[in-house]
């Protein structure tokens, strides 16, 4: 072994992940990250309560029977599992910023 490679693996440390963030810390940017998790946290829970009182409404209005207005709210969580299948692969072969630009450019 030569010896520049055996002294790069004596200096070398391995972190464990406790050591890892207590070394980064807790700042801003890690504050903004919580935020921003609970605010889409947040949105994803009004959107199941905004699915439960328009399901009822929805039935009485067209006379639906419980089993469609129940095949209703099930079609809204199926999208969002298509959906985030189908983004997620073109996330993943083109970047995040070429695969979700088209969507954000909508609004």
């Amino acid at each position: 072994m030569a010896p520049q490679q055996q002294q790069v693996e004596e200096d070398e440390h391995v972190y464990t992940l406790d050591e890892a963030l207590t070394a980064l810390g807790f700042g801003k940017f890690q504050y903004l990250v919580l935020g921003y998790a609970g605010l889409g946290s947040m949105v994803d829970a009004v959107e199941v309560m905004i699915l439960s009182f328009i399901g009822p409404a929805v039935k009485s209005q067209w006379g639906l029977s419980s089993t469609q207005e129940t095949l209703i709210t099930t079609v809204v969580f199926a999208g969002m599992l298509i959906g985030a299948y189908f983004w997620g692969i073109l996330a993943d072969n083109y970047g995040r910023r070429q695969a979700y630009f088209p969507f954000f450019s909508i609004y």
